[in-house]
C-alpha cells in the first residue's frame, strides 16, 4: 500500500486538499481530529492536561478549551514541548492503527493529514509527503479570519511553525494553494489521480 503524508503550515489549505483526496477515492485520516478527540469530553488526555495547566483550560463540557490551551502553549515553548510529548505518541498509535486497517482492507493508497509530521520526524514513515504551500501573509490573513483568533495569536502560531518554504523543500510533492480555492481543488484532484496510479510503497 502506498502511504501518503499530507502536511503544510497552519491555514495553508491542507483540509481542502484532504477532502479532494477523499473525494478522489484515497482514504485519509485527519490527525487533527484525532487530537481533538483526545482532549474533548471524555478524552484520554484531558486529565493530564488539566493537572498541568489548571481548571482554567477546561471547557464547560468537560473537555479542554482549545483556545485557552493554545493561548498558554503558544506563548511558552517549554509548555508547548510538554504538550507535544504528551500527545504525539498517542496520535502516532492512532495513525498506525488507521493505516494498518486500510492495508488489511486491501486499499492501494491511504494517507494522513498532520500539520507537524516534518517537525516531529514522522514524515519518514510515508512513501510520499505532500506539502500544501502558500505565502505566509496568506496564512496570516486566513488565520485572522477564524472566529476568536486575534492578530497576535495568529502571529504566535505562525512563529511556532517551520517556515513554508523550508517545509516545502522537505516534501516529495508540493501543492500550490496560493491562488483560488478552485485552482487548489483542481491541483489536488490532479495529484490524487497521480497518486492513485503510483506503485505501492
Amino acid at each position: 500500500m502506498l502511504t501518503i503524508g499530507l502536511t503544510g503550515g497552519i491555514a495553508s489549505g491542507k483540509t481542502t486538499v484532504r477532502r479532494v483526496f477523499e473525494e478522489s477515492g484515497i482514504p485519509m485520516l485527519d490527525a487533527d481530529a484525532l487530537a481533538h478527540a483526545l482532549i474533548g469530553p471524555g478524552g484520554d488526555l484531558v486529565e493530564a492536561i488539566a493537572a498541568r495547566f489548571g481548571a482554567e483550560v477546561l471547557a464547560a463540557d468537560g473537555g479542554v478549551h482549545r483556545q485557552a490551551l493554545g493561548a498558554r502553549v503558544f506563548r511558552d515553548d517549554a509548555e508547548r514541548r510538554w504538550l507535544n510529548r504528551l500527545m504525539h505518541p498517542v496520535i502516532r498509535r492512532g495513525i498506525e492503527a488507521f493505516l494498518d486497517a486500510r492495508e488489511a482492507a486491501g486499499c492501494a493508497v491511504a494517507g494522513v493529514e498532520a500539520a507537524l509530521m516534518i517537525e516531529t520526524g514522522s514524515a519518514a514513515r510515508y512513501d510520499r509527503v505532500v506539502v500544501v504551500h502558500c505565502r505566509p501573509e496568506q496564512q496570516f490573513e486566513r488565520l485572522c479570519g477564524r472566529p476568536g483568533m486575534t492578530p497576535e495569536e495568529a502571529r504566535l502560531r505562525l512563529a511556532a511553525q517551520m517556515p513554508p518554504d523550508e517545509k516545502a523543500a522537505r516534501g516529495t510533492d508540493v501543492l500550490d494553494a496560493a491562488t483560488t480555492l478552485e485552482a487548489t481543488r483542481k491541483n489536488a484532484a490532479a495529484l490524487a489521480r497521480t497518486l492513485l496510479r503510483a506503485p505501492s510503497g
